[in-house]
């Protein structure tokens, strides 16, 4: 058998096996069933050539002898012996396990078809010793191995039957590649603001237009737009000197010719828009913040365009190009919100380190470096037409197959073979696309610090040494975060009085031994206990903007993160059932992506920022965010407390309270820090669609 295995040019191998069955009706009757069952799953249930997940086999056939009980295995197959038999042991033993078994000398079995083959090298071992020298055998494709056989013969069936782009780019893959598996990203047809904020184009500017009703000059305009467009993550940019991100309305899109059956198949959310009466009850968008008192988007701007770029004139160059492209089309002057550079820091207006807590989507640049798993998550939560956390693609926006003649569009499904038609399948609308929300916040920065200060001048003595309550300690508790952006899960920082003991100092992220006298005059006013919830003297911080810890399992009480904090709503982690890997793959469902930057303010209005985030399901992710986590009153067992940031400070709301060992410490009720100034839900489309809706 040795020599005549592996011979030199060929890619298959051949197997003959002969056994002896068992003696009695019983085993006559149990081989005769096992047969019958495997062939039932070879006919109806496995993919034809495939053999349950195995796929390299040529030819393979099971004969018992009449009048005798031998039993006689033959079979081609691809790559080595050892090699088969693992494929088997692995994939298909309860199979073999439920054949053999009958046969004498099989490695012991339970139930007829467990155990057995799963016992490898025994297996193995009987395999061999039944085999039987083989003077010739039969191969059509001797070279060929059984994936090089299936690939030719889609390629002779795509020659005639490809029909559409989809099938036109899977035909291509088939010449020394594959076909793309579901969780692949398609990077060059999804815009590059989805694989990040693009931080590194610091200087940016938000134009929000409104289309011209007439569809061929609404067309005309995103056609000069879409050279611009940024696709692909953003090593793919370094040069280029400025970029455009489009994000379209549901009326935007209408504008540029999508047929209604197709708008129609849009999420209701995002038809409805964020100013409809029952949303604004859901976001909070009420009284001081209702969308009649906003400076934009009581009224759904069908375009939102973000230019960003290296230099401020590279920025203001392209924004006047696809302006004077819009007043060609007899679109009226943008809205513009200009937008502050991108600092080294990344802090928002209150002075906290912004942008830490992101959610990284599996397959992208970030993901595939050492993303931590408590945040990575599948293409799907995000773009649309992949794989969600739960392994399912969901229903995305489609158009009927007649509404795309020129086949721009992807298909809806899996394509199949090219012996199938599938150029009458709907066409994908959504496909690498995504959603985005901007919300325009005005932040009240001098009103967030004095409330801070008040607090702290209120509570000095409301806990023992050694604890020192600031006005950081207090703005600390209320988001969640030390303003350099460390946590405090994790960090606890000295008093004054202590560093200065200790020779200690924190500066940004280094901790400098200084001198007693340095250290007393450099310590930051950074007050917090020098004790942790458990009693045990913190150590000064040696890192900033962590985000790898879990709060239910490394604070459950809160005496470190309180409940009510701004980034304890906004991502709880395991804080509901505390180091449960359900809850962190529930929380990770209603994650969103952050992409938003401080806005220039005008001349005697308060800074603020111009939130943006991205969403697979606005009503699953930002909204749900919005109403159950940030503005519940209820949230985590509280009682009457909104989140301390986006909170309304409506007339008799409560405070805040902040868990300690000598009991809570009830804040004052605080005014309104964010007032909302405009917003609006957007689409941003993926390329297909974009070529789509600007060909002519």
């Amino acid at each position: 058998m040795f020599a005549r295995e592996n011979q030199r040019g060929y890619a298959q191998n051949h197997m003959i096996s002969v056994t002896q069955r068992k003696p009695g009706v019983i085993r006559w009757f149990t081989a005769r069933l096992a047969f019958w069952g495997i062939g039932q799953f070879a006919g109806h249930y496995y993919r034809p050539g495939f053999l349950r997940t195995i796929g390299t086999i040529h030819f393979a056939r099971w004969v018992t002898v009449p009048g005798s009980p031998d039993l006689l295995f033959f079979s081609n197959y691809d790559a080595s012996w050892e090699s088969y038999l693992e494929d088997f042991i692995t994939r298909a033993h309860d199979g073999l396990t439920a054949i053999w078994s009958n046969s004498i000398g099989f490695p012991r079995s339970r139930n007829l078809f467990q155990g057995g083959a799963t016992d490898g090298e025994r297996f193995k071992r009987y395999a061999r010793q039944s085999m039987v020298p083989t003077r010739f055998w039969y191969s059509a494709y001797p070279a060929l191995s059984t994936t090089v056989i299936r690939t030719n013969a889609e390629i002779r069936r795509g020659l005639s039957g490809t029909m559409t782009e989809d099938e036109a780019i899977r035909w291509l893959t088939l010449f020394g590649s594959a076909a793309r598996p579901a969780l692949k990203l398609v990077s060059n047809e999804i815009q590059s603001l989805v694989f990040g904020g693009l931080g590194f184009l610091k200087f940016g500017t938000c134009l929000l237009f409104d289309l011209p009703e007439d569809n061929e000059a609404a067309r005309k305009w995103l056609a000069a737009v879409t050279p611009h467009i940024a696709f692909n993550d953003g090593r793919r940019l370094v040069d280029r000197k400025a970029v455009v991100t489009l994000a379209l309305g549901a009326r935007g899109l209408q504008r540029l010719g999508l047929p209604e059956q197709g708008l129609a198949t849009f999420p209701f959310a995002f038809l409805d828009g964020m100013t409809t009466p029952a949303r604004a009850r859901i976001l909070g968008d009420v009284d001081r913040n209702s969308s009649e008192l906003w400076a934009w988007g009581r009224t759904q701007p069908d375009v939102a365009l973000l230019v960003y770029g290296d230099e401020q004139t590279f920025v203001d160059d392209l924004a006047q190009r696809v302006t004077e492209a819009a007043t060609a089309s007899r679109m009226a002057k943008p809205h513009e919100i200009p937008l502050r550079m991108v600092s080294g820091g990344k802090e928002e207006p209150f002075g906290f380190v912004d942008g830490i807590s992101q959610p990284v989507i599996r397959g992208t640049y970030k993901g595939l470096r050492n993303a931590d798993p408590i945040h990575l998550v599948e293409p799907g939560e995000f773009i649309l037409g992949y794989p969600d956390n739960r392994g399912n693609t969901a229903p995305g926006p489609t158009l009927p197959a007649l509404a795309d003649p020129d086949n721009l569009l992807p298909l809806v499904g899996t394509v199949g073979g090219f012996d199938k038609t599938v150029v009458e399948n709907d066409r994908d609308l959504g496909f690498n696309g995504t959603f985005l929300v901007i919300r325009q916040l005005e932040q009240a920065v001098q009103a967030f610090n004095d409330y801070c200060t008040q607090e702290a001048k209120r509570l000095a003595d409301r806990l023992p040494p050694p604890y020192e309550i600031t006005d950081e300690f207090i703005a600390a508790k209320l988001i969640g975060r030390w303003k350099d952006g460390s946590s405090l899960t994790r960090y606890q920082y000295e008093s004054r009085i202590e560093a200065a003991r200790r020779g200690l100092v924190q500066v940004n992220d280094t901790v400098r031994a200084r001198t007693t006298a340095q250290a007393a005059i450099e310590a930051p006013v950074r007050a917090a206990p020098t004790r942790t919830a458990d009693g045990v003297t913190a150590e000064p911080s040696r890192k900033t903007s962590d985000n790898d810890f879990l709060l239910g399992t490394e604070d459950p009480e809160a005496l470190r993160c309180p409940f009510g904090a701004h980034i304890r709503r906004a991502n709880p982690r395991d804080s509901f059932d505390p180091g449960s890997n359900d809850q962190i793959a529930i929380t990770n469902r209603h994650r969103i992506i952050r992409v938003g930057r401080i806005y220039q303010e005008k001349a005697g209005e308060n800074p603020g920022l111009l939130f943006m985030c991205l969403n697979g399901d606005i009503e699953r992710q930002f909204e749900f965010v919005q109403q159950t986590w940030l503005m519940s009153p209820s949230f985590h067992g509280l009682s009457c407390e909104k989140d301390p940031v986006l909170g309304d400070g409506e007339a008799g709301a409560c405070g805040f309270t902040i868990p300690s060992r000598d009991g809570p410490i009830a804040l004052s009720p605080m005014p309104a820090f964010i007032t909302t100034k405009g917003g609006g839900y957007f689409f941003l489309p993926g390329k297909r669609l974009i070529d789509y809706l600007s060909s002519p």
